[in-house]
């Protein structure tokens, strides 16, 4: 039993070393729980175990978790000084400096841990604006390490000199800031040993400490370009653009290591801080040069932070169908991540504490399992290449995806400035819009407009669409008047806004002059003639059209909206999450008229409404978000979610919202339509029963919704009440853009019939009778 502790203990430790922080955590716990308080060194070994859990939540910022183990093992009165230190860095990455400052200095080492403690200590007074005293402890941290490690590299080491350069850029010393960063480059990353400023580390590998590397690359970025302020030479600004390169391609590295979405998830947080600062210096850098290759920099670095991690897991999932690879591990991992979807399902609907260790035990060892099986499929013959070779296409692949009828627009917001870069056939170009509150302000209030359904209450949103057209798409209105299609790529807020409900100062919508289609980032972006379809099949369910229970209400007009599709329809009892997943994955379209939950405190809780079967949890009867991620959807070209707000949900900074219409991208479907908001339900059937009667004439998705939603405002059926756009603007599409595959078929068919009703109206001509008076 020690041995399996020690074991786990130190699987732990090597994935802590590799950065793998969740997966050591649930190693330590796991060597925690073998723990048996008959062993004599039960509280030694209990309180390493602890403080090794602790220091895991640290790296992923889980202060108040971290902070709170620390607290409980403080009681047994072993390794109180790491214990003290390390409560004490908390407060430091906390901002509560004056507080890390009272632990701090309880410790005093007599060994090379003193390193660390100078170091931390000199953190804490910049902090506080105190460089003097900042400086003494970083010198002694300085002259520790010259007494205990020679010239032996360490992080330690590094983080002196990382916290020297933000010393020297507090005196506005950016030349001497930029060389300690260099130093600090050098420990942070022990592979790599130059020592000339101008250069970085461009390719990675092994163990080293990733986070103080990004962070040091950046702040290295940053001195740079202030220094470009200092002597306007624009080589220090092309300096500071490679060292963000540096960090940039550092992130990718390690999104690509890591197997955890979480974990992902909280990498590209770190990335997100300061993604908007290469964007502006590679506009800057354009304006100076006029050289294009600039401005596919700023692209570059605009679509590095837009979906990441979602792109990345949907090349896994299109690698993972390919022949070649041991299908028999992914089936195996399937399995286990059902496992552990199904445990942290039963677990938000259990209140007993011992039922719900039990539980948590078992995700743990299922997680444990999943790691393995995946470090196995690495292990694969050209699994692990493959799977690293997604890559953010270039303008000119970008080009030839669009077709000279679609231009591609992907916004980048700050708190100040909306960067708009426009992608057609032939032309790359960008404008800049200043924006204040006021412009936030107006997307909130539009939403709310839209999100509006009472009777009593008029839409009201005509004017701050107006103010938003003019920002959003007056700038790019000359490179897109003449188009039909756009593919948008929101940032940050704009991801809640239909930019079909825009209108310009004439009152005229958006709509009416193009179909708009949305996408994630353009690394999702490839030819959809390559996407693989088994069935042009529709997969109909709806499970509340005559039905209603307390919970989901009857939704009558769902069904008017799928009984004439070809293919399955399942109304009511018929319609279940069992029948949904059993069939799933042999039809080319799937639609869900329900309900839906989201819940944006804990997406992992949103879910997809099917017929309530009696007796049966909801777990069985709801289909979750985090089992979405789990199909295998890849042979489905199309899924309709008609529900209520399946396309919003949190909005995670730089992946877009984590909406129920990711989780089913993810799962392989290329292409969604879903609701941004809660829908009225006739005005949906319409729309999508219209949508249909087009896109089943072989007009693509995108048009076919366009089209659809105008004659729903155009028909004289329907009333000017609901004509306005919190009626029809709902319903967004995202994904791929089709090509138009049968229109012109269809012209040419139109064309013969045509000739041949002319050529008969002609021979009944010649061959009628002649009447001779």
């Amino acid at each position: 039993m020690e041995e399996g502790q020690r074991l786990y203990n130190w699987l732990g430790g090597m994935y802590y070393g590799t950065g793998n922080y969740k997966q050591a955590k649930n190693y330590f716990e796991k060597a925690s729980a073998l723990l048996s308080p008959a062993d004599p060194f039960y509280k030694d070994f209990l309180v390493r175990y602890k403080n090794n859990i602790a220091a895991s939540l640290t790296k992923i910022e889980r202060f108040a978790e971290a902070d709170s183990i620390y607290e409980s093992i403080l009681t047994y009165k072993i390794n109180t000084d790491a214990i003290l230190q390390n409560i004490g860095i908390i407060n430091l990455r906390m901002g509560n400096a004056e507080k890390a400052l009272t632990y701090f200095k309880k410790l005093n080492y007599s060994n090379d841990l003193n390193i660390g403690l100078y170091n931390h200590i000199g953190k804490a007074y910049l902090a506080l604006s105190k460089p003097d005293s900042a400086t003494w402890y970083l010198n002694k941290a300085l002259s520790e390490d010259k007494k205990w490690n020679v010239a032996k590299k360490s992080a330690r080491h590094g983080y002196t000199f990382q916290c020297l350069a933000e010393k020297y850029a507090i005196e506005n010393n950016y030349q001497k800031a930029i060389e300690n960063s260099q130093q600090a480059i050098i420990q942070f990353y022990p592979d790599y040993n130059e020592t000339d400023i101008y250069k970085n580390p461009e390719n990675f590998s092994g163990v080293f400490s990733y986070i103080d590397l990004f962070n040091v690359l950046i702040a290295k970025a940053d001195d740079f370009e202030k220094l470009y302020q200092q002597t306007k030479k624009q080589q220090l600004l092309d300096a500071s653009l490679n060292a963000y390169h540096a960090a940039f391609k550092l992130a990718g590295y390690v999104e690509r290591t890591y197997e955890s979405d979480e974990a992902g998830l909280f990498l590209n947080k770190i990335k997100y801080n300061v993604h908007d600062r290469p964007i502006r210096i590679s506009l800057q850098l354009y304006e100076l040069s006029k050289n294009k290759k600039y401005l596919e920099e700023a692209y570059n670095f605009d679509q590095q932070n837009k979906a990441s991690i979602l792109s990345l897991n949907v090349q896994v999932q299109v690698l993972k169908s390919q022949p070649g690879f041991n299908s028999d591990l992914f089936e195996k991992e399937s399995a286990v991540k059902t496992a552990i979807t199904r445990l942290s399902l039963k677990a938000a609907q259990i209140t007993d504490f011992e039922q719900l260790q039990k539980i948590n035990s078992s995700i743990r060892d299922n997680e444990i399992q999943l790691g393995k099986l995946q470090e196995k499929m690495n292990d694969l013959p050209g699994y692990r290449a493959k799977k690293f070779a997604y890559s953010i296409p270039s303008v000119s692949e970008v080009q030839k995806l669009l077709g000279n009828k679609t231009a591609l627009l992907s916004y980048h917001l700050s708190k100040t400035e909306l960067v708009i870069l426009c992608i057609t056939a032939k032309t790359l170009s960008y404008h800049t819009q200043l924006v204040d509150a006021s412009f936030f302000s107006a997307i909130e209030t539009l939403k709310i407009s839209l999100n509006s359904f009472a009777a009593e209450k008029k839409y009201d949103g005509d004017e701050k669409s107006a103010q938003l057209f003019k920002i959003t798409m007056e700038p790019v209105w000359r490179e897109i008047k003449n188009l039909e299609t756009l593919l948008i790529i929101p940032d940050d807020e704009l991801n809640n806004l239909p930019f079909e409900a825009l209108s310009n100062k004439e009152g005229k919508f958006f709509l009416e002059d193009f179909s708009v289609q949305y996408l994630y980032s353009t690394a999702l972006l490839r030819d959809d003639a390559a996407i693989k379809s088994i069935s042009k099949e529709s997969l109909a369910m709806a499970p509340f059209s005559n039905i209603s229970n307390g919970l989901f209400t009857k939704l009558a007009y769902s069904k008017n909206e799928v009984e004439n599709l070809q293919g399955s329809v399942l109304l009511d009892s018929a319609a279940t999450k069992k029948r949904f997943l059993a069939a799933a994955d042999k039809y080319g379209i799937l639609h869900l008229a329900t309900h839906t939950i989201v819940n944006d405190t804990l997406p992992e809780q949103s879910l997809i409404a099917f017929y309530p079967v009696a007796g049966e949890p909801q777990s069985e009867t709801n289909l979750y978000v985090q089992e979405i991620y789990n199909l295998k959807l890849d042979s489905t070209q199309l899924v309709i979610l008609s529900a209520c707000q399946t396309g919003t949900g949190k909005l995670a900074k730089g992946e877009g919202l984590m909406s129920l219409a990711r989780a089913f991208i993810y799962a392989g479907c290329p292409n969604i339509i879903a609701s941004l908001w809660k829908a009225d339900d006739k005005s949906t059937a319409w729309i999508i029963k219209r949508f249909y009667h087009y896109q089943q004439r072989g007009v693509s998705a995108a048009i076919a919704l366009q089209k659809a939603k105008l004659d729903y405002v155009q028909s004289p059926d329907t009333e000017k009440r609901f004509k306005t756009p919190n009626y029809w603007a709902h319903l967004v599409l995202t994904g791929i853009p089709e090509k138009e595959r049968n229109s012109f078929l269809w012209l040419w068919i139109t064309g013969i019939i045509f000739g041949l009703i002319t050529l008969f109206y002609i021979y009944r001509k010649i061959k009628k009778p002649r009447y001779v008076v």
